[in-house]
């Protein structure tokens, strides 16, 4: 828990929107509020608030989701379109669950659950001041550079101590490199190496992590139910952190999707134990998992928050959406997640993907969009799952460029035969 004196200091020249449609809340919270920062100002709507954020721009944006006028998420979209970096916490209740997943996808930074519990306001308020902290630092590093470039410059040729102290710190940098790659050696390791024996299915994958290593997670293997199991995830964040909990998240899989429960109680399990790890690492997990039943010729399938698979119906040569229609995994416990089943034909097949595919950014900053995706897979339909996959990756490559990749990409293609 952090304490006000603490807050107080961080919140020094930070300005506020704070929008609450409830009259009551706004002011017993704006009180709240001016005691943490100096400058607070209110909307009792998103549409007030989104004016008042056209007018002054805020260091941070706190709102509740569900309002008259321009809810909460609707006011975020408008402003990220102006600034896309604002910071953003929602304050909601349990029965906003069905905005959550809308929320997370646009890149909010904190969620502060009603009523509202000061020790958990405080601790979400201290991380995002410290990330506005050290982007105002990197900011203000950036515009001096060519400065401190001069400065640095002068003293290593006045001072040799300086100069042995920057060596040591390039052998960190060095050591810190062949770490990583290690710890990208050993993720690759946790990716499988054998497709699962079958007659009716072929698998190919690509896996690209942005950094030395990442977030996203693919499996395949076959459970006692005789199923082969099939499971994309992306874990949020990027780098090492979201590299270990996929690693933890992996062997949760492995172990629960391997036992004798329902299909739907295995996958509950799953998110209540990711849930017990989120609770110290604040993270969450979009995932798409799916049973093939060989025999039936049928899949089973749950999405938890995941984009949705595109699948090939080679019977009316047409592409259809298997949507994710349960909430993430690791922000509640004990919550529903649905199965939902298919027949298979032959030459049908499906496209799973992490968003570092279609949000991915060519030089001009144009997205590579799921037009681009769709459009692809429509010309190549009666390709092998290799083939398929060698286009799709193929027309991402054409069109980023040399842009350097900020997220994790992973592509798993399933052709049934």
């Amino acid at each position: 828990m952090q304490n006000l004196i603490e807050l107080r200091e961080l919140a020094k020249g930070i300005t506020v929107l704070y929008v609450e449609d409830n009259d009551i809340a706004r002011k017993k919270t704006y009180n709240l509020f001016t005691k943490i920062f100096k400058e607070v100002h209110t909307a009792s709507n998103g549409q007030d608030g989104l004016a008042l954020y056209m007018k002054h721009k805020f260091d941070l944006v706190i709102s509740d989701i569900v309002m008259a006028k321009l809810n909460g998420l609707e006011m975020v979209i408008s402003i990220k379109q102006v600034y896309k970096s604002q910071r953003v916490i929602f304050l909601s209740s349990y029965a906003d669950i069905n905005f959550l997943t809308q929320a997370i996808e646009l890149g909010v930074d904190g969620f502060i659950f009603k009523p509202i519990v000061h020790d958990k306001l405080f601790d979400v308020l201290y991380k995002i001041l410290m990330q506005i902290k050290y982007t105002r630092e990197n900011i203000q590093y950036k515009t001096n550079l060519e400065d401190l470039v001069k400065q640095r410059t002068k003293e290593l040729e006045e001072k040799n101590i300086i100069l042995l102290k920057s060596l040591e710190e390039v052998k960190k940098a060095k050591y810190l490199k062949e770490e990583m790659m290690i710890a990208q050696k050993v993720q690759q390791n946790f990716l499988p190496k054998e497709i699962p024996s079958s007659n009716k299915m072929q698998i190919a994958t690509h896996f690209e992590a942005a950094q030395f290593v990442g977030g996203d997670y693919y499996d395949f293997f076959v459970s006692s139910d005789k199923a082969i199991n099939i499971v994309i995830a992306d874990v949020s964040g990027h780098g090492l952190g979201p590299a270990i909990n996929m690693s933890s998240f992996r062997g949760i899989c492995r172990a629960i999707l391997s036992t004798a429960s329902s299909f739907q109680d295995q996958v509950e399990h799953i998110n209540d134990m990711v849930c017990s790890d989120a609770k110290n690492n604040s993270f969450f997990i979009t995932a798409f998992f799916i049973k093939f039943y060989e025999k039936e010729n049928r899949i089973a399938y749950i999405g938890a928050g995941h984009n949705d698979i595109l699948y090939y119906n080679s019977k009316k040569d047409s592409l259809e959406h298997l949507r994710s229609i349960s909430i993430p995994l690791g922000i509640f416990e004990k919550r529903e997640y649905q199965v939902l089943t298919k027949s298979i034909s032959k030459n049908d097949f499906m496209v799973l993907y992490t968003d570092g595919l279609n949000e991915a950014i060519n030089e001009n900053q144009e997205m590579y969009g799921m037009n681009r995706l769709t459009e692809t897979i429509k010309k190549n339909t009666k390709k092998t799952a290799s083939q398929l996959l060698n286009s799709i990756t193929y027309s991402l490559e054409n069109f980023i460029k040399e842009k350097e990749k900020n997220d994790d990409t992973t592509i798993l293609i399933t052709k049934f035969l």
